[in-house]
């Protein structure tokens, strides 16, 4: 049987990987294109039978939707720790896919509260809310910054096959399941980074904050093509390692980060990040809310700053840069109108403003492309250090990524 390491726990091959049920969760409580290649996880690749391939912790993972409200989602996992059992797969999987939540009562109470949501809300039916590991959200959601989504799929991989560990899973054993010898990219997908990181024969582990901490350097980072995100990865994974000093006895970076999940009120969870290296008030609200269970959090980038002033607050479509206290009056206005789960609506509501998503909607559900919009000015995707942290922190006009 074979087998591998990641972090401390030996990782081994499924005997027979079997199809399981995500119980519950049927077509319309998971479509996956709605849900994996929309920018809150970049670990997923698309398979020419519409299934999706994925790594969840040291399971890698392979995710069937449901047809309708008759069929649930199904779930292969090809590897898993040693010493684990199917029972742990699916409290691992039903877990990472919030599976206890049901999104079609969300949805209808959306709907309830908002006509605009109500009408869109069959053209992106199945958007859920991941819970992912917080330390690899943290820092994919670093190089996320001035990004577009393929990219950051193709940075992630890198930093997983540099400091990760191999998973005794390759494209050979996931291929048995396809028509074809190798994935396709992601259909919603495009560049040369997704490409490759499509056709990698390897799949890895993310890596512990500690490793990152112990193994990475800034010039090395560079090199691989992180630019100025090279300095704020290695800065806060150092940063990481001083809070799980604090904290005591066996603390980790990633304990650390689970306190802000379990003990931490929003606002100190998203102050708390703030003060890690590079972080702003944007990047700090995707960590809250698609690994924190900081369900109100609203990451505001210039697709939901525009759809907020299209929609819900007219009122601050005269800001000219995207303070704090501006973001906070979204949020505010978000959860205003759609309850304690606000941010899973901005999720679809963001979405809709792909464009690969948008194309779709009837032109009436569409928001208009160029309102006046205050002026940003433009920094190259490796820009100094100094100038962007300064940028970073104070959040102006600037997606986190950019539509594919």
């Amino acid at each position: 049987m074979a087998r591998a390491s990641a972090g401390a726990s030996e990782v081994v091959l499924a005997r027979r990987p079997e199809w399981c049920v995500l119980r519950g969760v049927h077509g319309r409580e998971l479509r996956a294109r709605h849900t994996f290649p929309t920018g809150q996880t970049f670990r997923w690749r698309a398979r020419v039978d519409g299934d999706y391939v994925g790594v969840v912790g040291a399971r890698v993972v392979r995710v069937r939707e449901g047809r309708g409200e008759c069929t649930d989602a199904a779930y292969k996992v090809y590897c898993r720790p040693a010493g684990e059992t199917v029972e742990d797969d699916e409290r691992v999987v039903r877990e990472y896919f919030n599976a206890d939540v049901r999104l079609v009562t969300l949805y209808d109470a959306f709907a309830s509260r908002d006509g605009r949501f109500r009408d869109l809300a069959t053209h992106v039916d199945g958007a859920r809310m991941l819970r992912q590991n917080p330390s690899e959200c943290l820092f994919s959601f670093i190089c996320s910054s001035n990004n577009h989504i393929s990219r950051i799929h193709g940075m992630v991989e890198k930093m997983c096959e540099r400091y990760g560990e191999a998973l005794p899973v390759t494209e050979a054993v996931v291929a048995l399941d396809d028509d074809m010898e190798r994935a396709s990219p992601a259909a919603e997908a495009s560049g040369k980074e997704a490409a490759a990181a499509a056709k990698r024969d390897v799949f890895y582990s993310f890596p512990s904050a500690s490793r990152i901490a112990s193994e990475a350097t800034e010039e090395e980072l560079r090199a691989m093509g992180f630019g100025y995100r090279a300095k704020f990865i290695v800065g806060t994974a150092k940063a990481l390692m001083d809070r799980a000093k604090a904290l005591g006895g066996d603390a980790t970076p990633e304990s650390y980060l689970r306190t802000l999940r379990d003990e931490t009120s929003y606002v100190d969870a998203h102050v708390a990040l703030q003060e890690l290296p590079g972080i702003g008030p944007k990047v700090s609200s995707c960590v809250c809310l698609f690994s924190l269970d900081k369900h109100a959090a609203i990451p505001v980038d210039t697709h939901v700053w525009r759809l907020a002033c299209e929609h819900y607050a007219p009122e601050l479509s005269e800001a000219k840069t995207v303070t704090p206290k501006i973001m906070r009056a979204i949020e505010q206005r978000f959860e205003e109108v759609f309850g304690e789960y606000s941010g899973w609506a901005h999720n679809i509501l963001f979405i809709a403003e792909l464009k690969t998503v948008r194309d779709r909607l009837p032109e009436n559900l569409r928001t208009p492309q160029k309102p006046k919009k205050p002026k940003t000015p433009k920094r190259s995707a490796d820009a100094s250090p100094e100038r962007v942290k300064v940028e970073i922190k104070s959040e102006p006009f600037c997606d986190t990524f950019d539509s594919p």
